[in-house]
């Protein structure tokens, strides 16, 4: 009666699914549903609620039981325990994180949402992590979508996606507070909660503050021992959800964030960085008779002191779109996006602020043929234009204001085939094509240094190319049994266009420009090619494991490289990736072990401007582990040692030393 019971169950949601056109990432019971389905769910990548193994992409679906288990601090730590994904801590709190790809230093390929609102930084495309205004534990689930899905997702995923959902309050109330303590001058305090006032009103809220001695500089990196070494961390949020009738919600959410920390930038060069950070965001949702019809609009304000000067970028966003179904086989989303975006002039006053607006539309068909086959089909198109409100210094700089009256027109495209065979598991092909846009550094970044070459100019550069992105792959899931299941891949990966940063010698010399001038460029072609597996447990009994491994080979087709561009994609991206882990659960008692390798690579450093040599980083592997013990249903108390092979300083990248860090931890959850 029990099996009965459970697959009559299970039938009626996954028809109140297919019935449904559409519903918030934020609104899903991602817990009900993960429960009765036997896997996570999401409405990341259609807008519609999918089980992960329908969805028409690769995608790593990480839950808060997970983030629980994990002996790590910060959402790119975690994510570094997973199949294809290319970890790099330049400082304790400066990492970068790419998606078959090397995780270079402001790594500029990777679009990060956070509750839908984009939350990388639109000066260099980039994500500050330490800056996110979430706290780990009101994460709902952390969705990890790999390759290009600009056409699904929007603007900037051009190596794929990450998507973090905090938990919502219309679910239930929950309240944690956390403190963590630990060597290297560590503490983190922070707090979240949310509840439901009446019918239909509902709170969610959190508030975090960190600091932490970061780690000693890179024997060669002698630029950073003149740095600071502290980091200081503070950030908040809070949003209200309204349902003003059945089928119709509104949410706002405001965040903060201030940060101040050492990091790498993508010349490879050690700086020293504070962020001050504010965004807004008001969503409507509708269920109407034409649809599931949502509209969003949000703005970030940014306010940056690099050590090269400051920068303040104010980026407003607008999208509408309308998911509806025809008949019970087709699947189809409509959507329009609108976003302006605005610099100072930049690090230099008195070159102009510049800026541009952007247009987009995008639509997507989903065909259910059979119950063993769908397919999927996604194309946007993006209209770009660039301006200038001034003109930079004729003396020093090459390009004049009509110069940035420039306009990019682009078109991106998603497609996936996914079967059910016959015997057994999950096929999925898919393609994707995305587009990577210049952004405000490549564009209008205005600055004047001193070399051995004398005085001399950096200049973004309005005659850049959009990069053009174009994955291939095949995937395969599969339990191979009750307890074991499969998850492989195999990709092949192309970048035209590579939008580059400059070199160690001029792009310009007199008399084409009034002084040597570095240019922001497009360097060439790259590719990337490769193979996942992940083998990972999924028990009845108190022990848990997982094993995966990653291998990419790159070929490089650049121009000049080492003359205008100092960085090989074939040296910088390791070519074998392994990870493990396995766990027990008690009553009360968990313990859990994570080993990561990476492989050796070959990396650019620049200890000044103008010198930029090349160091050897040998493979490393790193070991960590956490145990926790519930003191009672509301309290717990966990122990992690993270990295605790590396001592006091391990060479991982040639910014700084990685260093064990041990701390307790004391929390409450209500």
């Amino acid at each position: 009666m029990k099996n009965i019971l459970l697959t009559t169950s299970v039938s009626a949601l996954a028809a109140s699914l297919v019935a449904t056109a559409g519903v918030s990432a934020q609104s899903l019971d991602y817990s009900m549903m993960s429960e009765l389905f036997g896997e996570p769910v999401t409405a990341g990548a259609t807008g519609a609620p999918q089980r992960a193994s329908d969805v028409p992409a690769t995608m790593i679906i990480i839950t808060q039981d997970d983030i629980q288990r994990m002996p790590e601090f910060d959402i790119p730590g975690i994510l570094r325990h997973y199949a294809g994904v290319d970890f790099n801590r330049y400082s304790v709190s400066d990492s970068q994180v790419s998606i078959r790809g090397a995780a270079t230093g402001y790594s500029p390929r990777l679009l990060v949402l956070v509750n839908g609102r984009e939350v990388y930084l639109d000066s260099y495309g980039y994500t500050a992590w330490s800056t996110l205004p979430v706290q780990l534990e009101e994460i709902q689930q952390i969705e990890v979508v790999k390759g290009p899905q600009s056409a699904l997702y929007g603007f900037n995923a051009v190596a794929g996606v990450v998507n973090i959902i905090t938990r919502n309050p219309d679910q239930g109330n929950y309240a944690n507070m956390r403190v963590n303590a630990g060597n290297g001058g560590y503490t983190d305090a922070a707090v979240s909660g949310g509840y439901r006032i009446n019918d239909r009103f509902t709170v969610r809220g959190s508030y975090g503050n960190a600091e932490s001695d970061d780690f000693a500089p890179f024997p060669q990196n002698t630029f950073a021992f003149g740095l600071g070494n502290e980091f200081t961390r503070e950030t908040a949020a809070v949003e209200g959800r309204y349902q003003v009738t059945d089928n119709i919600h509104v949410s706002a959410e405001a965040t903060y964030s201030s940060v101040s920390q050492q990091e790498m930038v993508g010349i490879y060069r050690a700086t020293q960085s504070a962020y001050e950070l504010h965004s807004y965001k008001v969503d409507l949702e509708a269920d109407t008779d034409f649809g599931f019809i949502s509209a969003s609009v949000f703005r970030n304000e940014s306010e940056i002191l690099y050590d090269f000067g400051p920068l303040t970028t104010e980026l407003t966003g607008f999208r509408v779109q309308d998911l509806f179904k025809l008949g019970t086989d087709d699947t189809i989303r409509i959507s329009g996006e609108f976003r302006t975006a605005e610099a100072n002039s930049f690090p230099f006053p008195g070159n102009g602020s510049f800026g541009y607006d952007g247009f987009a539309v995008s639509a997507m068909w989903n065909h259910k043929f059979s119950n063993t086959l769908d397919l999927t089909l996604a194309g946007r198109f993006d209209v770009v234009e660039w301006g200038r409100d001034g003109s930079p210094d004729p003396t020093l700089y090459p390009f004049t204001q009509s110069d940035y009256d420039v306009t990019y027109e682009e078109f991106s495209y998603n497609a996936a085939l996914v079967w059910r065979p016959e015997f057994g598991g999950t096929v999925r092909f898919s393609t994707g094509r995305g587009i990577q846009a210049p952004t405000m550094f490549d564009i209008g970044f205005t600055v004047t240094t001193t070399t051995g070459l004398g005085s001399v100019a950096i200049s973004g550069n309005p005659t850049m190319d959009a990069s053009a992105v174009t994955s291939y792959e095949i995937a395969y899931d599969r339990a191979i049994s009750p307890e074991v299941s499969l998850r492989a891949a195999v990709f092949h990966v192309d970048t035209q266009d590579v939008r580059g940063n400059f070199g160690n010698f001029p792009d310009l010399l007199p008399p084409a420009a009034s002084v040597p001038t570095f240019l922001f460029d497009n360097r060439g072609d790259t590719a990337t090619s490769g193979a996942e597996f992940t083998l990972y447990s999924q028990p009845e009994g108190p022990i848990r494991w997982d094993v995966s491994y990653t291998y990419q080979t790159v070929e490089d087709d650049l121009d000049a490289f080492g003359l205008y561009f100092i960085e090989s994609f074939e040296d910088t991206t390791p070519a074998h990736l392994f990870n493990a882990h396995v766990g027990w659960t008690g009553d009360r008692f968990t313990a859990d072990g994570y080993l990561n390798y990476v492989s050796d690579i070959t990396s650019p450093l620049t200890p000044n401007f103008g010198t930029t040599t090349t160091v050897e980083v040998d493979a490393n592997m790193a070991m960590s582990a956490r145990a926790g013990y519930r003191i009672n249903d509301h309290f717990n108390v966990s122990l992690t040692a993270q990295n605790l092979n590396y001592g006091e300083g391990n060479a991982i990248n040639v910014s700084r030393l990685a260093e064990r860090r041990v701390w307790l931890q004391l929390s409450a959850d209500f």
